[in-house]
């Protein structure tokens, strides 16, 4: 019983590990944008963000699905 329990724990924290290392190795999966919480607001950054622009002055809500994040933070068509 308890080889069973150990081997049920050792999967388990393994599953874990692989799905955080997903998200710490590619954030953005399939989505064209990351959500980042800013304070109490959360901030909508592209891909292709370009570092030089601040943080705030990505927008603080999704794109429309029309829509697309520009690098330097505005709202564009697609």
């Amino acid at each position: 019983m308890r080889k069973r329990l150990r081997w049920a724990l050792l999967i388990a924290g393994l599953v874990f590990f692989i799905l955080v290392m997903r998200q710490v190795l590619d954030p953005f999966g399939d989505n064209a944008y990351v959500e980042i919480s800013h304070g109490n607001h959360v901030h909508y950054v592209p891909k292709d963000r370009n570092p030089d622009v601040p943080l705030d002055r990505f927008p603080t809500r999704a794109p429309a699905p029309n829509e697309r994040i520009l690098p330097d933070g505005r709202i564009g068509p697609k």
